[in-house]
């Protein structure tokens, strides 16, 4: 399904351990912010989506599974889609 390497954006909901799983998941490398060229401005992305640059959207939701299942978290739902142009206010 989801092999693409590149960049990819994850959105979930959870049922606990918020700010836990969102902590693990920016130390495997995820951003919850981007800034465009040439701009000083960061965007934030809502609080329970996060993007990677270097993972497939299979990768990205392993990664979720992983980390909630490791926290007691329930994965209520989730989406991780390839992503690789961003726009944003």
């Amino acid at each position: 399904m989801g092999t693409t390497i590149g960049e990819v954006l994850i959105s979930y909901d959870i049922n606990r351990a918020h700010n836990e799983v969102k902590t693990a998941l920016l130390s495997l490398g995820y951003f919850d912010n981007f800034k465009y060229t040439n701009e000083s401005k960061i965007y934030y992305l809502p609080n329970t989506t996060l993007w990677h640059d270097k993972k497939s959207s299979d990768q990205a939701m392993s990664d979720l599974k992983i980390i909630c299942a490791r926290l007691g978290a329930t994965l209520e739902k989730a989406i991780a889609v390839n992503a690789t142009e961003f726009v944003g206010i």
